[in-house]
């Protein structure tokens, strides 16, 4: 039940109140969603060097959510994938929102790029969960370019927002 209430705090926090910001004034907007992409992408980053340089505590965290996320009924699960997939709508119509708002034509690409890696990632999280997982333990070279385009894709994430940020703001 607590992991529901998180997720519908995390909804109000990506949905709702980005809409009444919207309402009120652009710019809040920018600058909100901006933190909150900046905050995704650090957390995924991080998630990602504890993997690669402290995998003990690393793979003990991982477990832990891995049983959280199966003790939770099909309904939580639904919800999950559902915040998810709002959480990725935002961030595709923020980065829409730098491509047509912005004049630098380098800007305008990397924000379709940046826009592009989130849509791929908001059909991922429609993919059911026994096709994510391979039975097999080993570490595959599919496994290697995973990785690579989860580093490059928060990494460029964060890179484009603070460019978009210096080029409108300053």
């Amino acid at each position: 039940m607590m992991v529901i209430k998180s997720r519908f705090a995390a909804f109000m926090l990506m949905v709702i109140a980005p809409l009444a910001i919207v309402l009120i004034s652009i710019e809040s907007f920018f600058v909100l969603t901006s933190i909150l992409v900046i905050f995704t992408s650090g957390k995924s980053l991080r998630q990602l060097f504890m993997l690669n340089f402290r995998s003990d505590e690393a793979f003990f965290e991982l477990e832990q959510n891995a049983c959280r996320l199966e003790s939770l009924d099909e309904n939580a699960r639904k919800i999950n994938r559902m915040v998810v997939f709002l959480l990725n709508l935002l961030l595709i119509v923020f980065f829409i929102y730098i491509f047509v708002l912005s004049n630098n034509i380098f800007l305008r690409i990397a924000a379709g790029l940046v826009a592009t890696n989130w849509i791929y990632d908001m059909l991922r999280t429609f993919t059911r969960a026994d096709q994510t997982n391979d039975d097999n333990e080993e570490w595959t070279f599919k496994d290697t370019l995973a990785e690579i385009f989860l580093w490059s894709h928060n990494i460029s994430t964060i890179v484009v927002v603070a460019i978009a940020f210096v080029v409108m703001f300053l």
